[in-house]
């Protein structure tokens, strides 16, 4: 997955509020490293789960044509954080708000179970 998939899929959830000249890659493309940073311990969770080693930090894009090295499970999460943080960006905080909360749901639905030790 790229990081242009997800900005596509956030420009469409917004559609409604972008102009044919608004171009807010550059805004997407900080605002994205702050939500890979957010959902670094859901993808380790996931990747834990699955057998995979853990990826040692978030990674940092710096282009929409890079690839994401997260989990599938994670796309649509990612998508609805972008679409929200790209609005609240616009001061259109009704909707932000309205994707913030699916993209926390959407978190929590693809956070697995990971057993712990209890003491």
């Amino acid at each position: 997955m790229k990081v242009k998939d997800i900005y596509e899929n956030a420009l469409a959830l917004n559609i409604s509020y972008m102009d044919e000249e608004d171009n807010l890659e550059f805004f997407a493309i900080k605002l994205f490293n702050i939500i890979l940073a957010e959902v670094f311990v859901y993808n380790n969770q996931l990747r834990e789960k699955k057998g995979l080693s853990k990826m040692s930090e978030a990674p940092i894009v710096e282009s929409v044509d890079d690839e994401i090295p997260y989990e599938r499970e994670l796309y649509a999460p990612l998508s609805y954080g972008l679409a929200s943080k790209l609005l609240a960006a616009q001061e259109e905080m009704s909707l932000a708000s309205l994707y913030n909360n699916q993209y926390a749901v959407l978190l929590e639905m693809t956070s697995p179970a990971v057993p712990v030790e209890v003491i």
